[in-house]
């Protein structure tokens, strides 16, 4: 029978001998020195930061592994279009999240609103001045996998002054050559300190130094070190407000060299609805008797990461069975009404974009991107599907499009199909379970 892997202060209090303290420090001393155990070489007042890997820790990384085939594999059956508009409205709803958990006034639409501006700006080479725009710049930058990570100290005052620094009361900006300079306490609910940041810059920049080196090392599994870097940030509390923020962007900058990134946008929002478990999972760390542990802080991460990915698994089903459906409905289409190739190449754009965007419509720019052909060519193409009346003119400049009535009927009749098989399904495998 396996017993299970207690934290060393838990272990502590549950000793009744005289020998407590002496079989703490053994204990704390012999997992340190395991050959399952990875050392960070960072010390801290709380001792040298490290994690141990019991089977419970195996057993998680194992589930997000092949969790992640999975989210892999459902996530490249959608059309690039589709997870593009994907993303961005994940890094809307990851902002909302991380604004959220931190007490920032924020609204979807501002968000949305943002992650649109950050987009063109990109696009453009311009800069935006719509907030919250840098920030979801930031995100948006993750969609490529070789994104610079900070490689100094400098990198990561560049990050936060992006993430927050326009939110940033002026009496709560840095006020050290990069960092704050003075000291930070953390208040909980009840006005109790729970957490004091370090103490001074120069050692704040050191610390920070050391979670560049454990975020990329190649002695300690990546998803490991990338939580445990998480932990020494937010540990250090470089600045006097924005913190929160700032850690979790990085964590999934991080993150998002060794998982999907649908994955890594899915995390803020997991960690929002669990903000409790969250700080708890900082505070059991912190406790001294624990002695520089992380790995029930690194269990806790990896516990939101395997969430997020049933979370994410469940809703990218559906949207592969919608798109089956959608393309389903195109070929019935495209055969009633003798559509060319090109224009039913459209109508399944248009079909996609009723599904899943926000915006409704696609411009004679998409259209010609559907079919990889010129602007004046797909105009005819477009003409061709507005003459069956299956999409309608939305917009003059630039032309844009969208479905009919006729079409949304259609559509909104096949989805609700749909989605009732699916949520029968679901409810089958539920009902499985329970008899078990």
């Amino acid at each position: 029978m396996n017993m299970k892997y207690r934290s060393l202060a838990r272990t502590f209090h549950a000793d009744r001998t005289n020998d407590a303290f002496i079989n703490h420090t053994k204990l704390a001393q012999q997992r340190l020195e395991a050959d399952s155990t990875f050392r960070t070489g960072v010390i801290t007042p709380l001792g040298e930061l490290f994690t141990a890997t019991p089977r419970e820790t195996s057993i998680l990384t194992e589930k997000i592994l092949l969790a992640e085939r999975q989210v892999s594999f459902l996530w490249n059956q959608l059309p690039g279009v589709m997870r593009w508009n994907y993303i961005r409205h994940s890094i809307s709803e990851e902002l909302f999240a991380t604004n959220e958990m931190e007490g920032v006034r924020s609204t979807r639409k501002e968000t949305q609103d943002a992650v649109d501006a950050a987009d063109k700006a990109r696009k453009s080479g311009n800069e935006s001045k719509a907030r919250f725009s840098e920030f979801a710049k930031l995100y948006l930058n993750l969609t490529d996998k070789d994104t610079a990570l900070p490689s100094g100290i400098v990198d990561i005052r560049d990050i936060y002054n992006k993430v927050v620094l326009d939110e940033i009361n002026e009496s709560d900006k840095p006020d050290g050559e990069l960092f704050r300079k003075g000291d930070v306490e953390i208040q909980g609910s009840h006005g109790l300190a729970i957490h004091n940041g370090v103490k001074g810059e120069g050692n704040i920049s050191a610390l920070l130094t050391d979670m560049i080196h454990l975020a990329t090392s190649d002695e300690i599994p990546r998803l490991q070190s990338s939580i445990m870097s998480h932990f020494l940030f937010e540990y250090v509390h470089p600045f006097y407000d924005g913190n929160g923020r700032t850690g979790r962007y990085l964590l999934a900058l991080y993150l998002n060299h060794n998982l999907t990134m649908p994955t890594v946008l899915s995390l803020s929002r997991i960690i929002a609805e669990n903000k409790n478990s969250y700080y708890k999972a900082f505070m059991e760390a912190e406790d001294k008797l624990n002695c520089g542990e992380l790995t029930f802080f690194v269990n806790t991460i990896l516990e939101f990461i395997r969430k997020a990915q049933d979370e994410l698994i469940d809703e990218l089903e559906v949207r592969v069975d919608q798109l089956d459906r959608g393309r389903s409905v195109c070929n019935q289409l495209e055969q009633k009404h003798g559509l060319s190739a090109q224009a039913a190449s459209i109508l399944y754009g248009v079909i996609q974009e009723e599904m899943f965007d926000s915006s409704k419509s696609i411009t004679l720019n998409d259209a010609a991107t559907h079919i990889r052909l010129s602007k004046q060519s797909a105009r005819k193409y477009v003409g061709e599907l507005m003459d069956t009346n299956l999409v309608v003119q939305s917009g003059k400049r630039p032309l844009k499009i969208q479905a009919s009535k006729s079409l949304k009927d259609i559509l909104e009749t096949g989805i609700q199909e749909n989605n009732g098989k699916h949520n029968s399904k679901i409810q089958e495998e539920t009902g499985r379970h329970d008899d078990d």
